[in-house]
């Protein structure tokens, strides 16, 4: 079991921007027998999670006992606000596992040495820069 980011990336029109990465993050959520074109990416997703902030620069505690990671990361604390933002403004040395641009491709570094990941992750953002990318903790 592992947690990793995932940048969902939306117009900066959209009324929701929660609402809708949620909606293109669900294709990945679990494999559709009918369609095993379509598969999962993760078993579980949440805006922010353990990753809350992290878009913006906000330095991430991992070794927290779970009382202190509650208090931290509990859903009830985690602000939608502090997980979405414009691509121009995303913390400029952050580099997630996997994006998902607004057509609802999947892309990720599996497989990919990290420099070729690091350029792949910079000319998609570089594709959508007038766009916002909402944070996104999956487990898988």
């Amino acid at each position: 079991m592992s947690h990793f980011l995932t940048l969902v990336i939306v117009d900066r029109t959209e009324s929701n921007p929660g609402k809708k990465a949620e909606e293109l993050m669900m294709q990945y959520f679990e494999a559709d027998e009918d369609n095993p074109s379509l598969q999962a990416k993760c078993d579980a997703f949440v805006i922010g999670g353990r990753y809350d902030g992290v878009i913006w620069g906000k330095e991430q505690h991992y070794n927290l006992n779970p009382q202190e990671f509650q208090r931290r990361y509990g859903l009830d604390n985690v602000q939608l606000e502090d997980n979405i933002c414009p691509i121009s403004t995303l913390a400029p040395d952050l580099v997630s596992y996997a994006i998902v641009t607004p057509d609802g491709k999947w892309h990720d570094r599996k497989g990919k040495l990290d420099e070729e990941w690091q350029q792949n992750f910079r000319s998609l953002l570089y594709q959508h820069q007038e766009k916002m990318v909402v944070a996104i903790d999956c487990h898988l």
